[in-house]
């Protein structure tokens, strides 16, 4: 997957407590089809101080799902 694009985001959750955060979208080639795919991922800005790699525009990543199908990881290539 490659990373197009970071965009801040904030909102109030459920518990009116704020959340914070950056949308990540990236592309990745189609395993059937022709061209490429396309992703959002929404990390928390806390969740995201914990990473050792800090998602940039351009990179080329692995990025890692917890059992609920939300984004744990990610690792540049």
């Amino acid at each position: 997957m490659k990373i197009i694009g970071i965009r801040p985001s904030s909102f109030t959750g459920e518990d009116k407590s704020q959340i914070s955060g950056r949308n990540i979208y990236l592309t990745y080639p189609l395993e059937k089809g022709e061209g490429h795919g396309s992703e959002r991922i929404f990390v928390t800005d806390a969740k995201l101080n914990l990473w050792p790699y800090q998602p940039k525009v351009g990179d080329e990543v692995n990025v890692s799902y917890n059992r609920y199908g939300r984004c744990d990881g990610m690792s540049k290539v």
